[in-house]
C-alpha cells in the first residue's frame, strides 16, 4: 500500500480565510482555549479524545506539528505508544498522527494506517476518512464497500460524510440538516476532502472558554470545514472602497510631510482610536490605534504643537483594554498589540498608566516559551520565542516586537528573557558557519542552514520561499524585514555590531540594501510584500548602531535616513496617508496601519544613533 502524507498535505492546502469572518482568529482561540485548559501535561484524556484533538490541530489553519511545542509534540509521542484494541482505535490513531512529520511518529501512523486498510469492523467512516486522508489510492481502491457499518449510536451521525467518501459523484449527495451538529460536521470535512462547494454554512462559533472539550474540537472543526470558503453574499472592501487619493507631487520636504500627516491623523481619528481601511468606520483597532497614537505624540512634539484631547482619549482607550493578565488589546494579536501598546502609554508619559505598563511588560515576559509551558531547549525550537498570545508558534517577528516593549519597560539586560531569546534567535539565521541546523520539512525532505547570514521569520520557515538544494535538502529564504528584526534583536539581546552574527546580518543587510522592494522574494512578484513593515524594522534597527556601522562593500556608509526620508516623502498621499498599492498582504493596503508604520519609520530615522563614539 501507497502511504503518502502528501495527499493530507493537498488537503489542507487551505484558500486564504473569509473575508467577513475570522476563521483563523477564531481557530487560534479555540486553540489556545484547548491546549491552556485541557492539556495535562501528556495529553488530552483518554485515547480517542487525545487523537480527536491531535486530528483538529494538525487541520487547523496553522497545521500544527510536534515540532510546535510540547502540548503537541508529547500527546503524540503518548498517543504513537499506545496500543490499538479495536479497528476505531486504529483509524483515530492513524489521523491523530497525520500531520506528524519525524520518523518515529510517521512510522507509528503508518503502522495504523496499514491496520486499517488490512482490518474489518468498526465504524466505516472513520476508516475511509482515514485512508482518504493518508492514502487516496486505497481508499479509491480497495477501501469501499469493505467495513460493515458501526451500531455504535455515536457512529450514526457519521451516515452522511461516509455517502459523500464513497459516492461515485459526490455532489449529488444531499447535504444533512445544521442540526444534529455532528451529522453536519462528518460530511462537511467528508465534502472538503473531495473539493465540494458547501453552500448552506452555520454561523462561526463563539469561542467560550468553560465549553466542554469535546464541544471544543467540534466548535474547532466547524471552523476548519469553514476556513477558506468565500463570503456568502458580501461584497468585500475592495468592491466598496473608493479610488485611493494620489501621491503627492515629489520632492517636498520632511517638515510638509509631516505636517500633511498630521492632518490625516487629526482627520481620521475618533476619539484618539483608529479603525482598519479606508471605509466606514468600524470600530476602533487597538494595534493600529497604539502606532498612531506614538505617531501622533512625536508629531506633536517635532512640529511644536500641543497635543490634543483625543490623544488622552486614545490613551485612556489602551488602558481600558487591559486584561487579568496583563495583556492589552480587543481580541487576538495579543503580544503584537500589547508591545504597541507598552510604548504608545510610554510615548504619553502619564505616572497615572505606570501601574498598567508593568503588567503589559509582565504579560510580555510570562509569553515566551520556556520551561513554565513544558518547552525544553533541546526537543523544541521554538524554546524561548514569543507568539502572538503565548505558546502560540513562536515567530521572529512576534519575538522582537515583544523583546524591544519589554527593553522600552525597563527590564534590565541579561534578564532570563533575554538570555533565552538569543537561543531562538540563532535558530532564524542562515548562517551554518556557526551552527548547523536541520528542521523536518512538512511537505517531505529537510531544511538546512544557509550561509549567507540573513533571516527567516521561523526556524526552517520563509515567506519569502526556499531553495531546492537536491537530495531531498531545502534552505529557507532570508528576506529583508526578519534580517533587520533578527539584528534589531541581537542587539536588544546585549550583542554589537563587532559580533559574528550581527556583522553576518548587517553584510546581508548591506550587499541587499534597497527600498523598493523587501529584499529576498524567490517569487519578484511577491517582493512589495510586507513593504511598510519592512521600512519601520528597517529604520528602528539602523537608528540601534552608528552611522558607519552601515556600509557598503567599499567600507562607505549608506545614507539609509536620508533614503528613507525621500522615499516617503515621495509615496505619500495627498489626503496625508501612506499604504501599500503593490500587496495587500499583511493589511498593508490598510492607510492608518502603514501610516503608522512610516510615520514611527521616520521617527526612528530622526533621532541620534544610542552609540556614544
Amino acid at each position: 500500500m501507497r502511504i503518502t502524507v502528501l495527499s493530507l498535505l493537498a488537503s489542507l492546502s487551505l484558500l486564504a480565510p473569509l473575508s467577513a469572518q475570522d476563521t483563523k482568529g477564531t481557530a487560534d482561540a479555540l486553540s489556545r482555549v484547548i491546549r491552556q485548559q485541557h492539556f495535562d501535561g501528556e495529553r488530552y484524556g483518554d485515547l480517542r479524545t487525545t487523537c480527536r484533538v491531535l486530528d483538529a490541530l494538525a487541520r487547523s489553519p496553522r497545521r500544527y506539528n510536534e515540532m510546535d511545542g510540547p502540548w503537541l509534540r508529547k500527546a503524540a509521542e503518548w498517543v504513537s505508544t499506545q496500543p490499538i484494541a479495536t479497528a476505531d482505535d486504529a483509524a483515530w490513531k492513524a489521523l491523530a498522527l497525520a500531520g506528524s512529520i519525524t520518523g518515529r511518529l510517521g512510522q507509528a501512523r503508518n503502522a495504523a494506517l496499514r491496520q486499517v486498510s488490512g482490518g474489518a469492523g468498526g465504524d466505516e467512516y472513520l476508516a475511509l476518512l482515514a485512508l482518504a486522508t493518508l492514502d487516496a489510492e486505497a481508499a479509491g481502491e480497495r477501501g469501499l464497500g469493505r467495513f460493515p457499518g458501526s451500531s455504535d449510536p455515536a457512529a450514526q451521525g457519521h451516515r452522511s460524510g461516509l455517502a459523500v467518501l464513497r459516492a461515485t459523484d459526490p455532489v449529488n449527495v444531499v447535504a444533512p440538516d445544521l442540526q444534529p451538529a455532528k451529522a453536519w460536521l462528518a460530511w462537511a470535512r467528508a465534502a472538503r476532502l473531495r473539493g465540494l462547494d458547501i453552500a448552506v454554512r452555520p454561523e462561526l462559533p463563539t469561542v467560550d472558554p468553560d465549553a466542554s472539550l469535546d464541544r471544543l474540537v467540534d466548535d474547532l472543526n466547524l471552523v476548519i470545514a469553514l476556513h477558506g470558503l468565500p463570503t456568502q453574499g458580501a461584497e468585500t472592501d475592495d468592491d466598496e472602497a473608493p479610488p485611493p487619493p494620489e501621491r503627492m507631487l515629489a520632492g517636498r520636504g520632511l517638515d510638509e510631510t509631516l505636517e500633511a500627516a498630521w492632518g490625516y491623523l487629526s482627520d481620521s481619528q475618533q476619539d484618539g482610536t483608529w479603525g482598519m481601511g479606508r471605509l466606514e468606520w468600524k470600530g476602533p483597532q487597538s494595534g493600529i490605534t497604539a502606532m498612531n497614537l506614538s505617531a501622533s505624540i512625536w508629531l506633536a512634539d517635532r512640529l511644536g504643537r500641543e497635543r490634543p484631547e483625543w490623544i488622552d482619549d486614545g490613551l485612556d482607550y489602551l488602558v481600558s483594554l487591559a486584561h487579568d493578565d496583563g495583556s492589552i488589546h480587543e481580541g487576538g494579536l495579543a503580544v503584537y498589540t500589547t508591545s504597541v501598546a507598552i510604548e504608545a502609554l510610554i510615548d504619553g508619559g502619564r505616572e497615572t498608566d505606570a501601574e498598567v505598563i508593568e503588567r503589559a511588560r509582565r504579560f510580555v515576559l510570562a509569553a515566551q516559551s520556556d520551561e513554565g509551558e513544558g518547552y525544553d531547549p533541546l526537543d523544541d525550537p521554538h524554546y524561548g520565542g514569543i507568539g502572538y498570545g503565548g505558546d502560540e508558534r513562536p515567530d521572529l517577528s512576534n519575538t522582537q516586537m515583544a523583546l524591544e516593549a519589554a527593553a522600552l519597560a525597563g527590564t534590565p539586560p541579561g534578564d532570563p528573557l533575554f538570555t533565552k531569546a538569543m537561543g531562538f534567535l540563532v535558530k532564524h539565521q542562515n548562517l551554518a558557519e556557526e551552527q548547523v541546523f536541520r528542521w523536518k520539512r512538512p511537505q517531505g525532505g529537510t531544511i538546512i542552514s544557509g550561509t549567507d547570514g540573513g533571516a527567516t521569520y521561523m526556524p526552517g520557515n520563509s515567506p519569502a520561499g526556499e531553495d531546492d538544494l537536491g537530495n531531498d535538502l531545502y534552505r529557507a529564504r532570508s528576506y529583508g524585514t526578519m534580517t533587520f528584526a533578527l539584528t534589531k534583536s541581537y542587539l536588544l539581546c546585549g550583542l554589537s555590531a563587532d559580533d559574528r552574527r550581527v556583522a553576518a546580518a548587517l553584510r546581508w543587510l548591506a550587499d541587499h540594501y534597497t527600498l523598493d522592494v523587501n529584499p529576498g522574494y524567490a517569487d519578484p512578484s511577491q517582493a512589495a510584500q510586507g513593504l511598510y513593515y519592512y521600512y519601520q524594522a528597517m529604520a528602528r534597527t539602523l537608528a540601534r548602531l552608528g552611522d558607519d556601522d552601515f556600509v557598503d562593500a567599499d567600507g562607505r556608509p549608506i545614507p539609509w535616513r536620508a533614503d528613507l526620508a525621500r522615499r516617503l516623502a515621495d509615496e505619500q498621499r495627498t489626503d496625508g496617508s501612506w499604504f501599500n498599492e503593490r500587496a495587500s498582504r499583511w493589511w498593508e493596503s490598510s492607510p492608518t496601519l502603514c501610516t503608522g508604520y512610516a510615520l514611527l519609520a521616520l521617527k526612528a530615522s530622526a533621532e541620534q544613533s544610542p552609540r556614544q563614539d
